[in-house]
């Protein structure tokens, strides 16, 4: 029975996308931008990357937070008896500085924060999109590990066949001459038991591995993904809600009714925790962006990165298991679990033709063989040709060890014992090798149609290729372009909206002064026109005439 050939299977090409080139040509504070495929460990590539992914937070802090300080400090003039940048020519510096029309201010503030919206609403679309690719992860997880379940059990059931036809080869009962061919049955039996468990023992925990990978991701990466991707988003939206509210809100001239302005305070105040908190978001996406970006850029591809992962998580008892999950992602070299498909297929043939060739012998009590015919050396290739074959039900039947009739002579014969096995036995066996290797529903045929490399390689690919290397990629870089942005555009905001609240808070005491100034000017009219009616006197005396 010969070893069906597999399917040729040629993986194509990972091909980085711009996403993955971005955060693979991205500097780094130290180390290098080559994923570690040795040693996936390396804790010099890894300080490297995190050291980079927390810039943005070191910037936060050290600079721009100190930065914003000095400025409100300016703002504010507990500085201004110091000899310091915030102090101008006129003695104000920029401390005085604000647009005169409070709603100007209010409409910027207000394309700002609306703005602002806009891009947490964007982060929370992407945040669905990671999350829908989580889901993708975890169904294709979920369906190599069924896979490899699948392989495991078929292994599993090879062993259970060949013990059984064990069993039905010990019962045969057959004459002590042939006590070889049945215990040939029975050691071929015994070579499928042990390469049926060495398969089994190849694929070993991968399913479970696999499986527990896969929950891992739907329980916790979603999780994470759902609550805080969610979490943030909403403080971004709520941090412009603040701010929005705080644009269109009514200011008066009374404590208790500085609604806008308080709001905008509240806001700008908020607005510090909200630089903190999305530096130490960057810090997480940039740290699995740039490890994911090196990872898919590695140039022996993606799949042999894998493998070196997958190595090195392995316990070194189980290197065939490594050696299994590297054919299935790279479909190079032999499938590690083909010479022990071979030893059971070399043994299902050893059985078979033991079984075709002493048929006869074996399911038969007798026979009456020609007279010229060698009864002590009877070959299987030869016996049919010159003996009559009888069954112990048989009522012709002859005599074990007497003369017979032989071809329709008269004792032209000697009847000889056949081999007198139970035929029970003889067909459990038969029936049991056509369901371990002919039966469509069997474990070797079902091994062989799930086993090769055109089977397994493409979800695998699908899953680090399509999923991990594009779709998650892509996300992340989306993610932490947006979050730059918005930290940037707070920081402004945060700045800007300074001025815009000392416009709307002035703005009603501007209303008063006027309202001031004219009541006072109408208690003084003298006064209010003092100076206009000595210009209107002058102009109005006429002119001396000139003397003759």
């Amino acid at each position: 029975m010969a070893t069906p050939s597999p399917t040729p299977w040629a993986t194509t090409r990972y091909e980085t996308t711009g996403a993955v080139d971005h955060f693979h040509a991205s500097a780094r504070v130290s180390g290098t931008n080559e994923f570690p495929i040795d040693d996936p460990a390396d804790v010099d590539y890894y300080t490297g990357v995190v050291a980079t992914a927390f810039l943005p937070l070191a910037v936060v802090i050290i600079i721009m937070l100190p930065c914003y300080w000095s400025f409100l400090c300016c703002r504010n003039r507990c500085c201004h008896s110091k000899k310091c940048c915030c102090k101008g020519e006129d003695g104000e510096g920029f401390a005085g500085a604000h647009p005169k029309n409070h709603w100007a201010g209010r409409i910027f503030l207000f394309g700002c924060f609306a703005l602002i919206v806009g891009l947490n609403l964007g982060i929370n679309n992407v945040r669905l999109e990671v999350s829908e690719g989580s889901v993708k992860v975890t169904e294709l997880l979920y369906d190599v590990s069924d896979m490899m379940t699948d392989l495991n059990n078929y292994a599993l059931d090879m062993d259970t066949s060949a013990s059984v036809i064990t069993i039905y080869a010990d019962a045969m009962d057959c004459d002590e001459e042939y006590d070889s061919e049945t215990d040939g049955i029975g050691d071929a039996a015994d070579v499928i038991s042990e390469a049926a468990l060495s398969i089994s023992d190849q694929i070993s925990d991968l399913p479970d591995t696999i499986e527990d990978l896969a929950e891992s991701i739907e329980n916790e990466g979603a999780a994470y993904v759902d609550q805080a991707g969610l979490a943030l988003a909403t403080l971004g939206i709520l941090y412009a809600a603040f701010g929005i509210v705080g644009t269109l809100c009514f200011e008066g001239k009374s404590c208790f009714f500085r609604w806008s302005s308080t709001l905008l305070a509240f806001t700008n105040a908020f607005g510090v925790l909200m630089l903190i908190i999305i530096a130490l978001l960057l810090a997480a996406e940039l740290t699995a962006g740039l490890v994911l970006g090196d990872f898919c850029a590695a140039d022996v591809g993606p799949s042999n990165a894998f493998v070196a992962i997958m190595q090195s998580q392995q316990d070194d008892d189980n290197n065939e298991g490594v050696e299994l999950i590297d054919f299935y992602a790279t479909c190079q070299g032999t499938n590690p679990m083909t010479k022990y498909l071979d030893a059971q297929q070399a043994a299902v043939t050893n059985m078979t033709d033991i079984l075709d060739e002493y048929k006869d012998l074996f399911i038969h009590e007798n026979m009456c063989c020609d007279s010229s015919y060698d009864t002590n050396n009877i070959s299987p290739d030869t016996v049919a040709a010159s003996c009559t074959f009888y069954s112990a039900s048989n009522p012709s039947a002859c005599t074990t060890d007497s003369v017979c009739d032989y071809n329709g002579g008269t004792n032209n014969g000697g009847c000889v014992a056949a081999g007198g096995c139970l035929n029970a036995s003889y067909t459990g066996i038969v029936n049991e090798i056509n369901y371990l290797a002919l039966d469509d529903d069997g474990p070797l045929v079902g091994f062989f149609g799930e086993f090769e490399c055109a089977e397994i390689n493409p979800k695998v690919a699908k899953l680090i290729n399509e999923i991990v290397c594009d779709s998650l990629v892509e996300s992340l870089w989306w993610m932490v372009a947006v979050h730059i942005s918005v930290l940037i555009l707070m920081y402004i905001v945060m700045c800007l909206s300074s001025f815009a609240r000392q416009a709307i808070y002035e703005s009603t005491l501007d209303k008063d002064q006027e309202a001031e100034d004219v009541k006072e000017n109408y208690a003084n009219p003298a006064a209010h026109n003092e100076g206009a009616g000595i210009e209107v006197q002058q102009q109005a005396l006429p002119a001396l005439p000139l003397p003759k």
